[in-house]
């Protein structure tokens, strides 16, 4: 009986640890689908302009936080009903999301250190070929400021044109481009790389933290799970 009364009491403890974990994982799920659309929508536009980058990396993050807000949001069920294969299943996933989570951020590990490099070989590349109509490289001059690669004068160099675009404007509004003043001094390759590898540590910090989550919620529903069959164990006998 003592034993019977032990069990129960760690049934509920870890019922409401797992309950909590639920609900801090499903905010996790929704912050990192947050993360996945902005590194999709604007940080892609930067990324892109180095040819390491596949383009698949926020992709993945998107569809592993669509998981976990599905997963989570099933799972309040399966805590409250306290089966033990359902809390095995949710284990399970819980266990893939971990695998997935921690191959995403060593990718991510991984790939800024190629991206340096890349990323001066893809800008003189967009320079040497530079088409109006899809041009990143636009969009990047004019959002942070810079022009070239290592300078305006790559454009006069290296362009088709030898012209100087208006996004180095630092007025677009009232800028003669052949006047050098009236556009920005400082080259977008070290812009660049300063601005993803500020970024790329948070995206790091986050799919670390993220990934360490599902291996602890994993824990939890297979201690859960176990205990709830040792108590049923103890009641048949």
């Amino acid at each position: 009986m003592g034993n019977q009364f032990k069990n129960v009491a760690v049934i509920a403890c870890l019922k409401t640890f797992l309950f909590v974990f639920n609900v801090v994982f499903w905010l996790t799920g929704l912050l990192l689908l947050v993360v996945g659309l902005w590194a999709e929508f604007d940080l892609h536009k930067y990324l892109e302009l180095s040819p390491e980058f596949s383009g698949t990396a926020p992709h993945v993050m998107i569809g592993i936080a669509g998981l976990i807000v599905l997963i989570s949001s099933v799972a309040f069920s399966c805590i409250i009903k306290g089966q033990p294969v359902l809390l095995y299943i949710y284990g399970g996933f819980l266990a893939c999301i971990f695998m997935m989570e921690a191959g995403v951020g060593a990718s991510v590990a991984c790939y800024r250190d190629t991206f340096a490099k890349g990323l001066r070989d893809g800008l003189t590349e967009t320079i040497t070929h530079y088409n109006p109509q899809k041009a990143n490289f636009d969009f990047a001059q004019t959002k942070l400021h810079c022009c070239g690669v290592n300078n305006y004068t790559d454009w006069m160099r290296m362009s088709p044109q030898r012209v100087i675009p208006i996004s180095c404007c630092v007025d677009a509004n009232n800028c003669v481009t052949a006047n050098y003043s009236e556009v920005h001094q400082k080259g977008c390759y070290e812009v660049i790389a300063e601005y993803i590898e500020s970024n790329m540590d948070i995206l790091i910090g986050i799919a670390i933290g993220t990934a360490l989550l599902p291996l602890l919620g994993t824990i939890l529903s297979c201690c859960l799970a176990n205990y709830i069959k040792k108590s049923k164990y103890d009641v048949m006998n």
